[in-house]
C-alpha cells in the first residue's frame, strides 16, 4: 500500500541526540531506532474531532435524540460508549436504542454509517503529512499498525495517507488487535519486507508511537520495542510501565528518527 516494495534505506543514520521529552529521567538510553510503526487515530490523523463531528450528524438526524435532549447531554452519552478513544459501534447502537427507544436503527448497519462517515471527517494531524514524507525521502523504514475493521482502509484514503504509507496492518483484517504479540510481530515482518538493509533488525530497534497506553505502550513493550506515548485527556496511569518518550505530536521525534529539528 501507498508506495513501492522493497524500498531502499537511502542516507539515514542515527541522530547524535534526542530531544523528544521524557516523562521522567530513564534508567537507561534506548538504542536509537532504526525503524518506526505508528498507531493510526490521533497519531496520524486527529480521532477525537472527526468523533464529534460524527457524533453531532447523528444528533441532527435523529428527532427521538435532538428533540427530547441537548447535545451537551447527548454527547456525552456517545463519549461515554467511546472508553480510552476506542469504540465497539454495535454496542454502542443496542446502548443508543436503550437510551432512545424510539430510535429506528441496527447494530450493523449503524456500525457501517458511523465508520464511514467517522472515515470521511480523517484528517491528518499538523506537520504529519511533511515528516512521513521526510522519512520516505532518507528512506527511514516506517509502518502502521492500527486496531479497527475494513474502515481504517477507508480513513487513510479519505484523509491522504493511503498514498505516503509504505504498508499497513490492521487488527481485524490480520486476525488479531494490539495489544497481542502477533500484530507487532506481523508489524515487523511487514517492515523487513518492505525496506532492504534491515532483515537483521529486532523489536528493540524498533519505536512504537500511539496514544493508548493499554494498547499501544504495553503491547509494544511486552514484545521488546520502544515506545513514545502521544498525551491525551488522561494522565499516564499507575502501575505500568514509562515509555521511553512522552510527546504531544509525531513531529517532536524528528531528532530521534534523524530528522533536522
Amino acid at each position: 500500500m501507498g508506495g513501492p516494495r522493497n524500498r531502499p534505506c537511502l542516507n539515514w543514520s542515527p541522530p547524535t541526540t534526542t530531544t523528544a521529552t521524557s516523562r521522567r529521567k530513564q534508567p537507561t538510553v534506548p538504542s536509537r531506532p532504526r525503524a518506526v510503526l505508528f498507531d493510526l487515530d490521533d497519531t496520524l490523523i486527529g480521532r477525537s474531532d472527526a468523533f464529534e463531528a460524527t457524533a453531532r450528524k447523528f444528533y441532527d438526524t435523529q428527532p427521538a435524540v435532538n428533540e427530547t435532549t441537548s447535545w451537551e447531554v447527548a454527547y456525552d452519552f456517545t463519549l461515554s460508549l467511546s472508553p480510552h478513544g476506542t469504540i465497539d459501534a454495535q454496542r454502542a447502537a443496542i446502548h443508543l436504542k436503550e437510551r432512545w427507544p424510539e430510535l429506528d436503527i441496527d447494530p450493523e448497519s449503524f456500525e457501517d454509517w458511523f465508520f464511514n462517515v467517522l472515515a470521511s471527517y480523517a484528517e491528518p494531524l499538523p506537520g504529519v503529512v511533511d515528516m512521513l514524507n521526510e522519512l520516505n525521502d532518507i528512506g527511514f523504514p516506517w509502518g502502521v499498525i492500527t486496531n479497527g475493521k475494513k474502515f481504517q482502509l477507508t480513513k487513510l484514503k479519505e484523509s491522504g495517507l493511503v498514498d505516503i504509507v509504505p504498508f499497513s496492518v490492521i487488527s481485524r483484517l490480520f486476525g488479531a488487535d494490539k495489544p497481542d504479540s502477533l500484530i507487532y510481530e506481523a508489524g515487523m515482518h511487514r517492515l523487513k519486507a518492505s525496506f532492504e538493509g534491515i532483515d537483521d533488525i529486532t523489536e528493540a530497534d524498533v519505536l512504537f508511537v500511539g496514544d493508548n497506553v493499554f494498547t499501544d505502550i504495553t503491547g509494544a513493550q511486552n514484545v521488546g520495542m520502544q515506545t513514545a506515548w502521544i498525551r491525551t485527556d488522561y494522565e499516564y496511569p499507575d502501575g505500568y510501565p514509562e515509555p521511553d518518550h512522552v510527546i504531544d505530536s509525531i513531529t517532536e521525534l524528528r531528532p530521534v528518527l534523524g530528522l533536522p529539528a
